[in-house]
């Protein structure tokens, strides 16, 4: 850029006056943030820490995450000496602890910090997530340092609530109505799922369960909406994205009312993650599934190892397979042939939304169930659903 054309732009360039600090504060605080301890401790063991809101993830690989203090934080420098550093993300319920390190009460760590992550830093009891990282690296920014951290342990607890977050100068908790998941698949699956959330979130609100939308996707089945998270004990904290691999006698309504080849492609995959011929069950399975026009699963130990197997990843076979086998000997799914009334310790139920060329193109599913329901719930739970999918294909036109 020549010197005639860079004064023209320098003339025509509007200038703009500073932005007061306050007026920057208060309008970004139209967008909601997280709220995490930093903790450390120093060169005698002393522990130090600092709430944030600005804690981010940066990177996958290498796992890096960021936090920004304030340069002016007594805290910091000794977090950034100790070259380590813990994150706890703070829980909804948790604003008491957020007060009590903002305040600086003297007991702070030993009321809320009962014991430390693998490095040695404290972590906060009940947090939704604590990240154990070292010190990567150190930008300066303004009145601002960027704290890249790269990521030695990560763990969620078993339970997680939703998080803390601050907006407009106060703290609350998200309440969403439901999730959805933002993914690449296929556009016309979440197009539909689109559709049928607000039916989801009807289902979840009147019955105070989860209701998921789930999608079957090449070999997997993935939820891609989440209604009334959180709205049970015995519900999940969040199933967005979560998949599970379509092999019997898992998914069985995505099979129910497919090709012949497809439901031998889906007995096939069982077979491959467990060794052994299941055929004959799940094809009764399927037979079931289409009789009842629903789906119905009991077992509470049955549910929780499959929620471990959901919570590790599609793509652990090991699990996926052990769980399969912990089935096949426990034996045929009572919840397929005993009269719901009749059935007990149920943990699920879930019915198919079929499509205008009678495929099945999602499934609502109910979960939260605490085992303990009458015959009289179960009933309801299961005519609400069933009444729930047809408006569900009313909303798709099908």
């Amino acid at each position: 850029m020549d010197s005639e054309v860079r004064q023209r732009f320098a003339m025509d360039t509007p200038t703009t006056k500073p932005i007061a600090p306050a007026k920057f504060r208060k309008a970004l605080g139209h967008y909601p943030t997280g709220v995490a301890l930093v903790a450390s401790r120093d060169a005698v063991g002393t522990p130090v820490g600092m709430v944030v809101g600005t804690f981010t993830s940066v990177s996958l690989a290498p796992p890096l995450v960021a936090f920004l203090p304030d340069r002016s934080s007594t805290s910091w420098p000794r977090i950034r000496e100790a070259g380590r550093f813990c994150v706890s993300v703070l829980g909804a319920g948790q604003e008491e602890v957020c007060r009590s390190f903002f305040t600086k009460e003297m007991d702070r760590f030993q009321r809320y910090c009962a014991d430390d992550a693998p490095s040695g830093s404290p972590r906060v009891s009940g947090a939704v997530l604590w990240v154990d990282c070292a010190v990567e690296s150190v930008i300066e920014a303004g009145d601002h340092d960027i704290v890249l951290g790269r990521v030695q342990d990560i763990a969620v607890p078993e339970s997680p609530a939703l998080p803390l977050l601050f907006l407009r100068g106060g703290y609350g908790a998200p309440a969403p109505l439901s999730l959805q998941a933002e993914s690449p698949e296929p556009g016309a699956r979440l197009r539909l799922a689109d559709a049928v959330r607000p039916e989801a979130e009807a289902i979840a609100r009147e019955l105070g369960l989860e209701c998921l939308v789930s999608a079957a996707m090449d070999d997997h089945v993935v939820s891609l909406v989440a209604a009334g998270v959180g709205s049970s004990p015995h519900g999940s904290p969040t199933r967005v994205g979560a998949a599970f691999p379509l092999a019997a006698p898992f998914g069985p309504l995505f099979a129910a009312w497919a090709s012949p080849a497809e439901q031998e492609t889906w007995i096939a995959r069982s077979s491959q993650l467990l060794g052994e011929q299941g055929g004959r069950t799940a094809r009764e399975d399927l037979e079931a599934v289409r009789a009842l026009g629903y789906q119905v699963t009991t077992g509470r130990a049955t549910a929780d190892r499959f929620e471990r197997v959901v919570e590790n990843g599609a793509n652990d076979t090991d699990r996926a397979g052990d769980l399969l086998r912990r089935i096949a000997e426990r034996g045929p799914e009572p919840g397929l042939r005993v009269p719901l009334r009749e059935l007990t310790d149920v943990t699920s139920l879930a019915a198919a939304v079929h499509t205008a060329d009678g495929r099945v193109g999602l499934s609502l599913h109910l979960i939260g169930f605490t085992g303990n329901e009458t015959p009289d719930r179960l009933v309801e739970c299961r005519d609400r659903l069933l009444a729930g999918v047809e408006r569900a294909r009313a909303l798709i036109g099908s």
